[in-house]
């Protein structure tokens, strides 16, 4: 291959890469799972079902999935 391969389009990525959730995604590409609202490194998200989540849709998930999801996390040494 002559380049990373968007893990949401499934091109070679041309231009500037985003590196997130150890995928490479198209900076087009990169948006939030539930909402698609574009993201960018600088943006609050997190990870659910290997995909990114925006803070805003995360805070609508139930309260245990998001306690379920701060625990394993934290067994996995992230923040």
């Amino acid at each position: 291959l002559f380049g990373d391969v968007c893990y949401h389009c499934n091109r070679v990525i041309e231009g500037d890469v985003v590196s997130a959730l150890n995928k490479a995604w198209c900076v087009g590409c990169f948006s939030c799972s539930t909402c698609n609202n574009k993201l960018t490194l600088k943006n609050k998200f997190v990870e659910f079902d290997m995909k990114p989540v925006c803070k805003k849709c995360y805070e609508k998930f139930p309260l245990e999935l998001k306690k379920r999801l701060k625990k394993l996390a934290e067994t996995l040494g992230h923040k």
